[in-house]
């Protein structure tokens, strides 16, 4: 952060006033004139900067790289043009993740740029640029390791550790406006719930972790960047400093233990970035009741929709019974793009409506002789705390489908009785995440916890409107300024219950993870904006900063709220500006 306070141990703030308003002179700074210490630098003027020491709290990595003296000038610019440029020799030591400016002295509100002249990476890269309020005493330039993006001097610059995953473009302008007005999500508690696990040490979340638990048997710290890893780096992203809590989990069980810990350790909001297909959110669940007790504590949960409207199949029993010669029963298999393949691992749920008084399953066929017959491949089995069945399997480069049987029959046909036994009172659910079917049905598509009442449930947009090329700076007025489609594998409502499940949609982004982020880097990039107004008013409520998503949320579609998009596209300057203006 940009602040000209600087954090000691603790989390406390050491306040850099003495008495009369002046504030404190760094004692060890090096960086004072030897002519004169009270020398102020004139705009336009070229001035040296001593070799520079830190790192800063956020920077564990390469100590020793950053204590080596670099050979940086730095140049002030007339007060209209806004900017100090640093300007940094071929021989940059790419490790360096802060650097301290110390006793610049000047009554302006600067933008910052870093540029380098070594061309080996192409014209330069650029790293943040933020506001800083120099005025005497000591300010941190974040520079976050941008090796390998492209110069540009638009307002809309940079400041992750990475490029980041699922557009091109940038959406820092926004999120800077909130950082620069002091909205950082300072005092909040945010807990990221993923069965991955979590990689401390990245570059992203250096200073940010408060606590690490394991829940089960599925290491909750690993050594890459997973799932986890890039979700929680989003939260810091978006809420700088609030504390971030990790923790792993991989059952039904596991997760109601470790929702249970966020509501008795204090934790302001919880990202649940799961989509637990094959589990039904009823009140008479573990986990919808474990959610439940979470938001009725005061804690804020925000959890994605899912990435399986295209894979989403709901409907009478009767439309799927048996595989005999009418191909309408089968719900054929494809991939989910043209850019992705049908080979792969497979995976299905079948959810069934208790009603329906008989047991069923879920098989997968495979086309033989062009489409003639088709051939069992495998069956659904039964999931422990599940309520419903799994079905996994190794797709070749081939035609497949899915028909529903009743359990422990191996016919290629159903007699027509059994679907006139169920038919207009039994309803079937299949989901696949990593395939579309065909015909699909998307509504009603949205996962637990999303769809649990209460929860802040996030669908993502298929564009980014914050990309912009680079040299072009992105619309300022409202981070909802364009509308988006909404992407076309986001999960849909309704919820079991009836309600429109989906709060608001927003772009996949900051996502650091490889591998195409969806709804989870949508739901990580609401969770950072729920804990900034966590941050600006600690009495809202979870239904408080639920209203003010929604609220604030720009209207995509149809207007008003709908089942793809619910109340609009997440508007992160409005969402601030709202609570502020409380």
């Amino acid at each position: 952060m940009l602040d000209s306070d600087r954090r000691v141990r603790g989390g406390r703030r050491r306040r850099g006033r003495l008495r009369g308003g002046r504030r404190r002179e760094d004692r060890g700074s090096e960086c004072r004139s030897q002519n004169d210490e009270r020398e102020q630098y004139r705009p336009g003027a070229t001035h040296p900067l001593p070799p520079l020491v830190g790192p800063s709290r956020r920077s564990t990595a390469r100590s020793t790289a950053l204590q080596r003296p670099f050979a940086l000038i730095w140049r002030a610019y007339r007060p209209t043009d806004e900017c100090i440029r640093l300007r940094i020799p071929d021989n940059f030591e790419s490790g360096l993740r802060y650097l301290w400016i110390r006793e610049i002295q000047t009554s302006a509100d600067w933008s910052i740029d870093v540029v380098t002249s070594d061309r080996r990476d192409g014209p330069g890269f650029r790293v943040s640029r933020r506001r800083a309020l120099t005025v005497g005493g000591a300010a941190a330039l974040s520079v976050l390791s941008a090796r390998g993006l492209s110069v540009a001097t638009s307002s809309a610059n940079r400041s992750d550790d990475r490029p980041e995953r699922g557009a091109p473009g940038d959406d820092a302008d926004p999120i800077r406006r909130v950082h620069d007005a002091g909205v950082t999500g300072s005092g909040v508690r945010v807990a990221v719930l993923d069965p991955t696990g979590f990689d401390p040490t990245h570059a992203a979340l250096a200073g940010a972790v408060a606590d690490i638990r394991q829940f089960g048997a599925e290491r909750a710290v690993v050594d890459r960047t997973t799932h986890g890893t890039a979700a929680a780096a989003s939260v810091a992203r978006l809420a700088p400093d609030a504390r971030v809590l990790l923790a792993s989990f991989r059952t039904p069980e596991e997760f109601v233990a470790a929702i249970d810990w966020c509501r008795t350790g204090d934790v302001d909001v919880v990202l649940a970035p799961v989509a637990a297909h094959g589990t039904a959110a009823t009140p008479q669940s573990d986990v919808y009741r474990a959610t439940r007790r979470a938001i009725d504590s005061g804690t804020v949960v925000v959890a994605p929709t899912g990435n399986a409207a295209l894979g989403h199949w709901r409907g009478p029993y009767a439309a799927l019974a048996g595989d005999g010669p009418d191909s309408r029963r089968r719900l054929r298999i494809t991939a989910l793009s043209a850019a992705d393949s049908l080979s792969g691992r497979f995976l299905a749920w079948l959810v069934t409506n208790p009603s329906l008084g008989v047991d069923l399953t879920l098989a997968l066929l495979r086309a033989v002789d062009g489409g003639e017959r088709w051939n069992l491949v495998a069956v659904s089995q039964p999931v422990a705390s599940r309520a419903g069945q799994r079905l996994v399997a190794d797709l070749s480069d081939a035609e497949y489908a899915l028909v529903v049987r009743p359990a422990g029959r191996t016919s290629s046909f159903s007699p027509s009785a059994e679907r006139d036994s169920a038919a207009g009172t039994g309803r079937v659910e299949v989901t696949t995440p990593t395939h579309a079917l065909s015909p699909a049905r998307p509504l009603g598509s949205i996962a637990a916890p999303a769809s649990v009442p209460g929860v802040v449930g996030v669908g993502v947009t298929e564009t980014d409107r914050d990309a912009a090329p680079p040299g072009h700076a992105t619309a300022t007025a409202s981070d909802a300024a364009l509308p988006d489609p909404v992407s076309p594998y986001s999960g849909r409502g309704p919820t079991p219950q009836g309600g429109v499940g989906v709060d608001v949609v927003a772009p996949p982004r900051p996502w650091v993870a490889d591998g195409r982020p969806g709804t989870s880097a949508a739901a990580a990039r609401a969770a950072g904006v729920a804990a900034l107004l966590r941050g600006i008013d600690p009495a809202l409520s979870p239904r408080d900063v639920t209203e003010v998503l929604r609220r604030s949320a720009g209207d995509l579609g149809r207007s008003g709220r709908d089942l793809s998009s619910g109340w609009g596209r997440l508007d992160v300057v409005a969402a601030v500006q709202r609570v502020r203006a409380r």
